[in-house]
Protein backbone atom coordinates (compact mmCIF):
# COMPACT_ATOMS: atom_id res chain seq x y z
CA UNK A 1 0.00 0.00 0.00
CA UNK A 2 2.90 2.26 1.09
CA UNK A 3 4.09 1.70 -2.55
CA UNK A 4 0.73 2.47 -4.32
CA UNK A 5 0.98 5.61 -2.29
CA UNK A 6 4.20 6.74 -3.25
CA UNK A 7 3.34 6.40 -6.89
CA UNK A 8 -0.08 8.06 -6.68
CA UNK A 9 1.97 11.25 -5.33
CA UNK A 10 4.57 10.87 -8.07
CA UNK A 11 2.36 10.80 -10.52
CA UNK A 12 -0.15 13.96 -9.09
CA UNK A 13 3.44 15.77 -9.42
CA UNK A 14 4.08 14.85 -12.48
CA UNK A 15 0.30 15.89 -13.97
CA UNK A 16 0.74 19.60 -11.68
CA UNK A 17 4.47 19.75 -13.42
CA UNK A 18 3.29 19.44 -16.75
CA UNK A 19 0.02 21.84 -16.02
CA UNK A 20 1.93 24.46 -14.70
CA UNK A 21 4.45 24.20 -17.92
CA UNK A 22 1.99 24.16 -20.31
CA UNK A 23 0.40 27.50 -18.76
CA UNK A 24 3.46 29.19 -18.28
CA UNK A 25 2.07 32.28 -20.10
CA UNK A 26 -1.42 32.88 -18.03
CA UNK A 27 0.39 31.87 -14.96
CA UNK A 28 2.85 34.64 -15.40
CA UNK A 29 -0.13 36.87 -15.56
CA UNK A 30 -0.32 40.00 -13.22
CA UNK A 31 -3.26 39.47 -10.59
CA UNK A 32 -4.55 42.68 -9.15
CA UNK A 33 -5.29 42.57 -5.59
CA UNK A 34 -6.26 45.80 -3.82
CA UNK A 35 -8.36 46.26 -0.66
CA UNK A 36 -10.70 49.60 -0.31
CA UNK A 37 -12.01 50.47 3.12
CA UNK A 38 -15.36 53.31 3.05
CA UNK A 39 -13.62 54.30 -0.69
CA UNK A 40 -9.95 55.00 1.08
CA UNK A 41 -7.36 52.54 -0.70
CA UNK A 42 -5.56 50.64 1.56
CA UNK A 43 -3.09 48.43 -0.17
CA UNK A 44 -2.97 47.50 -3.63
CA UNK A 45 -0.45 45.15 -5.13
CA UNK A 46 -0.14 42.90 -8.23
CA UNK A 47 1.15 39.45 -8.01
CA UNK A 48 1.48 36.58 -10.37
CA UNK A 49 -1.33 33.88 -10.32
CA UNK A 50 1.61 31.26 -10.06
CA UNK A 51 2.15 32.86 -6.42
CA UNK A 52 -1.21 33.57 -5.65
CA UNK A 53 -1.68 30.00 -5.86
CA UNK A 54 1.18 28.75 -4.03
CA UNK A 55 1.05 30.93 -0.85
CA UNK A 56 -2.40 29.71 -1.01
CA UNK A 57 -1.23 26.30 -1.27
CA UNK A 58 1.12 26.73 1.74
CA UNK A 59 -1.91 29.05 3.77
CA UNK A 60 -4.15 25.66 3.48
CA UNK A 61 -1.53 23.20 4.46
CA UNK A 62 -0.51 25.28 7.66
CA UNK A 63 -4.18 25.66 8.58
CA UNK A 64 -4.68 22.05 8.54
CA UNK A 65 -1.62 21.33 10.08
CA UNK A 66 -2.59 23.98 13.30
CA UNK A 67 -6.10 22.05 13.44
CA UNK A 68 -4.68 18.56 13.47
CA UNK A 69 -1.88 19.53 15.95
CA UNK A 70 -4.81 20.98 18.38
CA UNK A 71 -6.87 17.72 17.66
CA UNK A 72 -4.01 16.01 18.24
CA UNK A 73 -3.49 17.97 21.50
CA UNK A 74 -7.45 17.50 22.78
CA UNK A 75 -7.21 13.63 22.33
CA UNK A 76 -4.19 13.15 24.11
CA UNK A 77 -5.63 15.16 26.76
CA UNK A 78 -8.77 12.44 26.41
CA UNK A 79 -6.71 9.86 26.35
CA UNK A 80 -4.89 11.12 29.76
CA UNK A 81 -7.85 11.53 31.43
CA UNK A 82 -9.08 8.09 30.33
CA UNK A 83 -5.96 6.42 31.63
CA UNK A 84 -6.12 7.97 35.01
CA UNK A 85 -9.70 6.97 35.20
CA UNK A 86 -8.59 3.33 34.22
CA UNK A 87 -6.02 3.06 36.75
CA UNK A 88 -8.20 4.45 39.69
CA UNK A 89 -10.74 1.74 38.79
CA UNK A 90 -7.98 -0.79 38.51
CA UNK A 91 -6.72 0.20 42.38
CA UNK A 92 -10.84 -0.10 43.37
CA UNK A 93 -10.83 -3.22 41.91
CA UNK A 94 -7.80 -4.89 43.65
CA UNK A 95 -8.89 -3.42 46.49
CA UNK A 96 -12.32 -4.85 46.82
CA UNK A 97 -10.25 -8.45 45.78
CA UNK A 98 -8.45 -8.63 48.82
CA UNK A 99 -11.41 -7.71 51.28
CA UNK A 100 -11.63 -10.84 53.28
CA UNK A 101 -14.95 -13.00 52.72
CA UNK A 102 -17.43 -13.14 55.35
CA UNK A 103 -17.37 -15.66 58.18
CA UNK A 104 -20.49 -17.55 57.06
CA UNK A 105 -19.99 -20.39 55.34
CA UNK A 106 -22.36 -21.18 52.57
CA UNK A 107 -23.22 -24.65 50.94
CA UNK A 108 -24.40 -25.07 47.41
CA UNK A 109 -27.29 -27.17 48.92
CA UNK A 110 -28.64 -24.68 51.40
CA UNK A 111 -28.37 -21.88 48.57
CA UNK A 112 -30.93 -23.98 46.47
CA UNK A 113 -32.91 -25.26 49.31
CA UNK A 114 -34.00 -21.21 49.92
CA UNK A 115 -34.02 -20.67 46.05
CA UNK A 116 -36.61 -23.22 46.05
CA UNK A 117 -38.66 -22.44 49.34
Amino acid sequence: MRYVKMLLLLALFFLSMVMFAQNMESLNAGLPLSMDLFGTPIFALEQPVYLCLLSLFVLGGLLCTLYFLCEKIRLSRELSLAAKKIASLEQEVNSLRNLPLDDKNYSAESETTKIVE
